[in-house]
C-alpha cells in the first residue's frame, strides 16, 4: 500500500480526551467520597444525593468510553465513522459530496460539523464534529469532494438571476 493509500485513523482532540478523564475522575471521587463519608451509617446518607452522583458518574463513564472509542477512518476506498455503538461507512464511489453545517448550542456557542453525503439516501450520512485531529491528507481528500453547499448557492443565484 502506498503512502497515499495508507489507512489513516483520526481521534478526538487530546484536550477533549484529557477533559473526559478529568471529569470521570472528579465524578468517581465525588461518588466514592459520598459513599465512604463519615455519616452516621447508611441511614445518615441522602439517597437522592447518592443517586445523583451515581448518575453523573455513569454519564462520565459512558462519555469517556465514547471519547476514547470514536474514530474516523480513511482507507484506500472507504471512510468510516466508528463509535462504541455503531459504525457508519461509505465507499468513495457511494459519495455524492460534502457539506458543512454549524449547530448553535443552548449556551450560544457553535459546533461546526463536516458531512459526507451519500448518493443513495438510504445509505448513512457520515457527520462528525471538527473536534477530530485531521491532517493535511484528510483535508486534501475532503476538499476534493464536490461541495454541495457551493452548488446550492450557485443554483439559488442562477434561479434569482433568471427571475430578473
Amino acid at each position: 500500500m502506498t503512502e497515499k493509500h495508507r489507512m489513516r485513523v483520526y481521534r478526538l482532540s487530546p484536550w477533549i480526551r484529557m477533559f473526559a478523564v478529568a471529569f470521570l475522575a472528579f465524578c468517581l471521587l465525588g461518588l466514592f467520597g459520598l459513599l465512604w463519608s463519615q455519616h452516621a451509617g447508611a441511614q445518615g446518607r441522602n439517597p437522592a444525593q447518592t443517586v445523583e452522583w451515581a448518575a453523573i458518574a455513569l454519564f462520565a463513564v459512558c462519555w469517556a468510553i465514547y471519547v476514547f472509542g470514536a474514530v474516523i477512518v480513511l482507507s484506500e476506498d472507504t471512510i468510516e465513522k466508528r463509535t462504541p455503538l455503531k459504525t457508519d461507512s461509505l465507499r468513495f464511489a457511494e459519495i455524492r459530496g460534502r457539506r458543512e453545517t454549524v449547530h448553535r448550542n443552548f449556551d450560544g456557542s457553535y459546533i461546526r460539523y463536516l458531512q459526507v453525503v451519500p448518493r443513495d439516501p438510504l445509505l448513512p450520512m457520515i457527520r462528525f464534529q471538527k473536534f477530530y485531529v485531521f491532517d493535511a491528507a484528510f483535508y486534501a481528500w475532503y476538499d476534493d469532494l464536490p461541495d454541495l453547499d457551493a452548488m446550492d448557492r450557485a443554483r439559488k443565484r442562477d434561479s434569482e438571476f433568471e427571475r430578473m
